[in-house]
Formats: C-alpha cells, sequence, structure tokens
C-alpha cells in the first residue's frame, strides 16, 4: 500500500513539474510574442505619424529673385588677338572681347590668361596680374569691344628648359566668369614673366 502511493506521489509530481515547464514555456512565448507585436504597433504609428506630419507640415517656397547680375559671360562675346609692341624681350598683344550678344554687360578687372596647345593641355602656368594699372568697370553694349594685353617673355632670353614650347592658343576667362574663349597664337612657349593686364575701354 505505501508503495503504490510512493508510486502515486512520484506521479503527480512528475504531472506537476512537466505541466509547470510547459506552462513557463507557453508563457514566456506569449510574453515575447507580445513584445514583438508592441514593437511592431510602435514602428507602424511613428511611420503613420511621419507620413501624417508631410502631408500637413507646408513646405517652405524659396521666392524667385529677378536676376540683377551684369557681368559678361563668355558664351556672348568673341576674342580676337594682335600684336601690340614690344620692348626688352618682352611682346606684347591685345586680347580683345567683343560683346556678340544682345545686352549690354559689364566687366572689371583681371581676365584668366593661359597658353594651351590643340588638345586644350595648359602650357605653363597662367598669366600673372601685371601691376601699376587702373582698374575700371566696363560696360559693354552690344557690338562694343574692351582688351587686355598679355605680355610674353622672348624664349632666347632664357637657358634650355626654363620655358616650356607646345603652345597654339591662347585661352582667356573674361573676369568674374568660369567660361573661357580660345583663339590661335603665334604664341609658342611659356616663359617666366607672362602678365596680364586688367582689362579696359577701348
Amino acid at each position: 500500500m505505501n508503495t503504490k502511493k510512493l508510486l502515486l506521489g512520484v506521479g503527480i509530481a512528475l504531472i506537476i513539474l512537466i505541466l509547470g515547464g510547459l506552462g513557463g514555456y507557453l508563457w514566456g512565448t506569449m510574453d515575447k510574442n507580445h513584445d514583438i507585436d508592441q514593437a511592431k504597433l510602435t514602428a507602424t504609428q511613428t511611420t503613420l505619424n511621419q507620413v501624417k506630419g508631410n502631408s500637413t507640415t507646408p513646405q517652405k517656397v524659396q521666392e524667385q529673385k529677378t536676376s540683377t547680375d551684369t557681368t559678361c559671360n563668355a558664351d556672348e562675346l568673341s576674342l580676337t588677338s594682335s600684336v601690340d609692341g614690344g620692348a626688352a624681350g618682352t611682346i606684347a598683344y591685345d586680347l580683345v572681347l567683343t560683346n556678340t550678344g544682345k545686352r549690354t554687360c559689364t566687366m572689371v578687372g583681371f581676365p584668366g590668361v593661359s597658353l594651351v596647345n590643340d588638345n586644350g593641355n595648359q602650357i605653363g602656368t597662367p598669366a600673372e596680374r601685371a601691376t601699376n594699372y587702373a582698374i575700371n568697370k566696363i560696360s559693354l553694349a552690344p557690338g562694343a569691344k574692351a582688351k587686355a594685353m598679355a605680355f610674353v617673355s622672348n624664349e632666347g632670353n632664357f637657358d634650355p628648359g626654363i620655358c616650356h614650347d607646345g603652345a597654339t592658343k591662347i585661352r582667356m576667362y573674361p573676369p568674374n566668369d568660369t567660361g573661357y574663349l580660345s583663339v590661335s597664337t603665334p604664341i609658342t612657349a611659356w616663359c617666366p614673366g607672362f602678365q596680364i593686364s586688367p582689362m579696359t575701354n577701348m
């Protein structure tokens, strides 16, 4: 009789342990699923709030302003070059810009000038700005002209290897513009002392 009670007690204990473990597993799974569902709900609500915010928040519209920039651009100019004279081993070239556009434009200061080859590769360094020149604002009506003077040193004044050969064109950036124009030139070499004056009226 005692053996039967002992076995019955052991069986009941085992059943209780099994049920307890199963209950804990099920409860843990339900709790985990609850956390996942809650996270999904929170993410969904956040997304809906963002969409709602985007749809109801007024967008700032940038006010369009009328451009008052009168700077002469490269695409409304043409470029020519001619010898102006020379002395002491330096030759001066007139670089003339003509307003080929339909509006009056302005320019002030120095153009950017370089010597390049047929492939557009720069020869030497850009012309340095010449000193002792007054800088004036130029108003260029359609058809009007303005010029800058480029000063080029004679290659024969330097030891071999100082100058850089291969130049075939002059490239010119009008003042305050990123566009450029090019024109053929008899200058074949860049040498130290390559300078440019500011733009002046003609």
